[in-house]
């Protein structure tokens, strides 16, 4: 998912991770970055995050940024080549856990647990 303001710099992505966050360094400054898919053939926004450490994101983690887009266009070989960065204001990614596949909600502990209900 990818949505952007008309006329204005910010923008909204959701997507998966194409590889672990790295920490990378420009004119002395820490930061991180991470890649993340837009969709089969809709191409990778970089997501940069500045002034703090996200949580670890690594490859196929799902993520939620919105910040400040960057657009760049380098010509390299007679072909252009656009590049996007965002620069992260807010950055999260998902947490899950593994689910029973099929719970057994008649078992006996199921059935102890009901007392604990408030009505």
């Amino acid at each position: 998912m990818f949505i952007k303001r008309e006329g204005k710099e910010d923008c909204v992505i959701a997507g998966m991770a194409v590889g672990d966050m790295k920490e990378k360094e420009y004119d002395g400054k820490k930061f991180y970055e991470v890649g993340i898919s837009m969709g089969k053939d809709a191409g990778i926004v970089n997501v940069a995050i500045w002034n703090r450490k996200p949580e670890e994101i690594k490859k196929l983690d799902r993520i939620f940024a919105c910040g400040q887009l960057k657009v760049q266009k380098v010509d390299k070989d007679g072909e252009t080549k656009t590049y996007y960065t965002l620069n992260a204001d807010f950055i999260i990614k998902e947490k899950t856990v593994v689910e029973e596949k099929n719970p057994d909600i008649h078992s006996e502990s199921a059935e102890d647990n009901l007392d604990d209900l408030p009505f």
